[in-house]
């Protein structure tokens, strides 16, 4: 396992039109949320003391956003997207950026789709010819989608193509959503396949103990960009202690948090000077 010391990012800018910066150094803080949920993941993050030209770079419409954290020798990307909204301030001598950001979010918006069926199509097919209608995304991994025809031969799908998957979603069984630029399909009860869980005790970063939910177990981690929706992680608890939030409205029925779990959320909190570096994960059971 790699050290989980000497906080460290990259952040690169990349404007609709003209040449791409990378940030390295300045004090930056962020708030980054993503799910499994189909709308976009967002980001809030703050840049301290850049010049104008980046300054003028992120108040560019369509501006996109890579940025790489982790530790000294292991930044991984955490997230991409583009600027949707930017503020700016000033406290004593520091001036201040914020970036408000989303995934994917031109193609959540504005994708449409509409198609007559006039074969017996697969409900697989269908849904590869609605993701076709995203042109800034790509098509990542896409598992558990029937490969079956189901209902659609003679019938037209016409509209937003985020509400076309997202009726699939519910009729079907399975997550959809847009993860740094790529769509990915899971079943609502299964992880990510051929991708092993990531460890979770007080040696791998684990911060006080796991909450136990209705559906599995909440917990919170030094900063780890490994840590993303659709991906199993295991806890390993070194000792027995677990907390129950609300305990008087929840039907826990498990006693552990040991076990394997589907990320469904995390929050992702840092900056780079000091305070917060953290991870905090809602995990469904498996």
């Amino acid at each position: 396992m790699a050290r989980q010391y000497k906080r460290d990012y990259s952040l690169t800018i990349i404007p609709d039109s003209g040449d791409s910066k990378t940030i390295k150094g300045l004090r930056i803080n962020f708030d980054i949320t993503k799910s499994i949920l189909s709308f976009p993941n967002l980001c809030r993050l703050t840049i301290y003391n850049t010049n104008e030209e980046t300054k003028s770079a992120l108040q560019t419409k369509f501006t996109k956003i890579i940025l790489n954290v982790g530790y000294e020798g292991d930044i991984r990307l955490l997230f991409k997207g583009e600027v949707r909204n930017v503020s700016q301030s000033k406290i004593g001598v520091d001036s201040m950026i914020t970036c408000y950001c989303g995934d994917g979010e031109r193609d959540w918006q504005n994708a449409t789709f509409n198609k007559t069926f006039s074969e017996n199509v697969t409900i697989s097919s269908a849904i590869q010819d609605i993701l076709k209608t995203f042109k800034e995304v790509t098509i990542g991994d896409i598992q558990g989608v029937p490969d079956v025809a189901d209902k659609l031969m003679g019938q037209t799908l016409s509209g937003s193509s985020k509400d076309l998957l997202d009726g699939f979603s519910d009729e079907y069984g399975f997550n959809w959503s847009i993860q740094d630029g790529e769509v990915i399909i899971t079943p609502y009860k299964e992880s990510l396949k051929n991708d092993e869980a990531i460890l979770v005790n007080s040696a791998t970063g684990m911060i006080g103990s796991p909450t136990l939910t209705e559906i599995g177990a909440d917990v919170t981690t030094l900063l780890n960009p490994r840590m993303l929706p659709n991906r199993a992680f295991k806890i390993e608890s070194l000792n027995n202690d677990i907390q129950v939030g609300n305990i008087f409205y929840r039907n826990i029925k498990r006693t552990s948090a040991e076990g394997t779990y589907k990320i469904q959320e995390v929050v992702f909190k840092g900056d780079s000077q000091e305070g917060e570096w953290l991870s905090t994960v809602k995990g469904r059971i498996l």
